[in-house]
């Protein structure tokens, strides 16, 4: 009997409130510190607070930095 696949759960990022939650959420599961990430980033850790909140937008190069850093890949698929 063939097993189905196993499919994972990709949240859909509408704004920069969603995508600083999932920054916080993943940097949490991994047991980083908020200032250990900026670091890693290349940001400032009061920067990194204010995106993670969603009160801060930054550009995409620093969300890539970000995702990149906690294991996050972005994925962009055109709307049907």
């Amino acid at each position: 009997m063939a097993s189905k696949p196993k499919i994972n759960h990709m949240p859909k990022i509408l704004d920069a409130t969603d995508i600083g939650a999932l920054i916080r959420s993943r940097r949490e599961a991994l047991k980083i510190k908020q200032g250990d990430l900026a670091s890693i980033a290349g940001i400032d850790q009061g920067n990194l607070s204010k995106i993670e909140r969603g009160s801060a937008k930054a550009t995409l190069d620093t969300y890539l930095r970000l995702c990149n850093a906690l294991g996050i890949d972005l994925l962009a698929e055109p709307r049907a």
